[in-house]
C-alpha cells in the first residue's frame, strides 16, 4: 500500500512540474536573424569595424522592465584604414549579449601590422540602448608581443546593431 501511495505522489509531482499554461506568451517575441553591425573603436587611433551578428533578436514589452536586445555570435574585421607602414587589420570572432541597458561581449582578435601578428582575447562591457546602440569599454589581453605601433590594450567602442525591430523599439 505504501508503494502505491508513493508512486501516486511521485506521478502527481511530475505532472505538476511539467504543467504549462497552454497560452503562448504574446508579449515576448524572439527572432533568429543575421544583423549587420558596424562600429567605431578608439585605441591610440580610430578604427572602423564591420561585423555580422548571427543570433536572436528579443522584443518583450510585457512587465515593468521591457527586454529588448540581441544575443549571438559575431564575426567581423576591424581596421584603421591607413595606407603604408601602420596599416592594421584584425579579423575577429566573438559573442555578444546586449539587452535593454547593458552590453557584454567576448571576442578573439588577431591583429596584423607590418608583418607582425598579435592575438588577443577581448572582454568588453558597457551600456546599450535597447541592443541597437552599444557603448563599450574593453581590455585586450595579448597572448604574444606583436610589436604593434597603434593598438592599445584599452579601447572604447561604439557599435550599432542595424535591425528594424530594435530600432522600432528604441523609437527611431
Amino acid at each position: 500500500m505504501l508503494r502505491k501511495t508513493l508512486l501516486i505522489i511521485v506521478l502527481l509531482m511530475f505532472s505538476f512540474t511539467y504543467a504549462q499554461s497552454g497560452e503562448p506568451d504574446k508579449y515576448k517575441k524572439t527572432y533568429n536573424d543575421i544583423i549587420f553591425s558596424p562600429g567605431l573603436i578608439v585605441q591610440h587611433e580610430t578604427f572602423l569595424e564591420v561585423n555580422v551578428l548571427i543570433g536572436d533578436v528579443t522584443v518583450e514589452t510585457n512587465g515593468k522592465i521591457p527586454i529588448v536586445g540581441v544575443d549571438g555570435f559575431r564575426i567581423g574585421v576591424e581596421t584603421n584604414l591607413r595606407d603604408g607602414r601602420n596599416h592594421t587589420i584584425a579579423p575577429k570572432i566573438g559573442y555578444e549579449l546586449s539587452a535593454t541597458v547593458f552590453a557584454i561581449r567576448l571576442s578573439a582578435v588577431n591583429y596584423f601590422q607590418n608583418g607582425n601578428s598579435e592575438f588577443r582575447v577581448l572582454p568588453e562591457v558597457g551600456i546599450s540602448m535597447g541592443g541597437w546602440a552599444n557603448l563599450t569599454y574593453g581590455y585586450g589581453i595579448p597572448f604574444n608581443n606583436g610589436n604593434l605601433n597603434n593598438v592599445s590594450n584599452h579601447r572604447v567602442g561604439l557599435s550599432f546593431n542595424l535591425d528594424r525591430r530594435l530600432s522600432d523599439e528604441v523609437g527611431l
